[in-house]
């Protein structure tokens, strides 16, 4: 283990890269249909040098590709970072990343721990004393697979007694996790839950008088405000990278899922997949999860995390020993609300329970659980706590008359 430098912990092949890393491989798609990654960092092992010659006909080859490379460079095509892409030499791995749940021992569940979304209150703070309250919350995760490989995330302290939460992509299909704490601790993770399709895992490690992440409400975000990722880009500890808020509520697919996002332009790397996204008041509003480039690196700043709403959703059910499932209302609505408020029905399922209660096309929402719908943002959002089979008081008006139904949300 390395030495101490200024409080952080240096040391860990796993931690850190020793050489440069190279491009990753670029995967071309139809403009348009830019798909993302999930940014998992996979250190390479180390082997035997290569002869001089061997190195003279790297060179010949990479003067080659860069040929190649340049007939091409004006040919803008989208694409994405494989996100089982590993920075290794001469190792070959699984074009796909697992997403089974890691074979580790299991935590117990139903201990009645949640995570608390805690209001916004006094000042805003300074980016340095948003990265100091935050740190030591942020931990190092690493995955060990039976293939001889092992990856590499980040992940946040739930709990002073060892609750963690990250990316279901950092440790899916891993033999052993590792957990690196802020006091340089590193110690063996048991799962208490996994689910793939919201990408987000619950740890736990035995451990005490750990330093809980003070968690915010994401509903409260709003685009341009200032927010911070946090975590192990590329393998270096605690890296803190500064942004804003691109966009909120944004719908993407990722492997056939679609999920609702916080767009960033916070700089999210290797690595840094389950780490924080901090807003102005050093409180997590977001679980960091995946990014998309351009092949020419023109698009930046395109990171996305999954909002601290579905994070406490997902995280408590998972906690509790339940099962995630993910709900939708039944029909459809015309994004633009009308004048005055309220949204107009266009499509209701006949399956859906929003049927079965009666309601119809031509159907104005008005108001969800009491409050006031004045945006298709509105219903995303109170989306983001809620599950199939749990049920959602729509008041509507039709005919001028108003009418409240009590609707329950169907499988997704």
């Amino acid at each position: 283990m390395d030495n101490q430098n200024g409080g952080l912990w240096q040391g860990g092949d796993w931690e850190r890269p020793g050489h440069p890393f190279p491009d990753p491989p670029a995967v071309h798609i139809p403009a348009g249909s830019a798909q993302p990654v999930r940014p998992v960092l996979r250190p390479r092992r180390r082997g035997r040098r290569w002869p001089w010659f061997m190195g003279l006909l790297s060179l010949i080859l990479v003067i080659c590709l860069s040929v190649a490379l340049l007939e091409r460079y004006f040919i803008r095509r989208a694409v994405i970072w494989d996100r089982d892409y590993s920075p290794s030499f001469g190792e070959e791995q699984d074009s796909q990343l697992d997403d089974t749940p890691p074979s580790i021992p299991r935590a117990d569940t139903g201990t009645g721990v949640t995570v608390t979304l805690l209001p916004t209150r006094g000042e805003a703070l300074d980016y340095p004393r948003i990265y100091q309250q935050s740190l030591p919350s942020a931990v190092s995760i690493e995955a060990v697979h039976s293939k001889g490989y092992s990856s590499a995330g980040s992940g946040v302290v739930l709990t002073g007694d060892g609750y963690i939460v990250t990316n279901a992509h950092v440790v899916a299909g891993a033999r052993a996790v590792n957990v690196l704490l802020h006091d340089n601790r590193i110690l063996s993770a048991s799962l208490v839950g996994f689910d793939a399709a919201e990408d987000l895992a619950v740890l736990k490690v035995e451990a005490g008088a750990l330093t809980p992440a003070r968690f915010g409400d994401s509903n409260t975000l709003c685009i341009g405000e200032p927010v911070a990722a946090l975590g192990d880009s590329l393998g270096y500890r605690a890296t803190f990278t500064d942004g804003i808020v691109s966009s909120l509520d944004r719908e993407v697919e990722v492997d056939d899922v679609s999920m609702t996002l916080i767009q960033t332009t916070a700089a999210i790397n290797y690595g840094n997949s389950g780490g924080p996204l901090l807003n102005q008041y050093g409180q997590v509003v977001g679980i960091n999860t995946i990014k998309i480039v351009n092949e020419d690196g023109s698009a930046e700043g395109l990171g996305f995390a999954i909002p601290s709403r579905r994070v406490k959703y997902v995280a408590d059910r998972l906690i509790a020993g339940e099962e995630v499932r993910a709900g939708r209302f039944g029909f459809s609505v015309n994004t633009h609300a009308l004048e005055g408020g309220g949204l107009e029905l266009l499509v209701v399922e006949k399956d859906s329970d929003a049927w079965a209660k009666g309601l119809r096309a031509g159907d104005i929402i008005m108001q969800a659980n009491g409050a006031p719908v004045t945006g298709i943002q509105d219903l995303t959002r109170l989306k983001l706590e809620l599950g199939a089979r749990d049920t959602v008081a729509l008041t509507c008006m039709r005919d001028g008359a108003l009418f409240t139904v009590d609707v329950e949300l169907i499988e997704a």
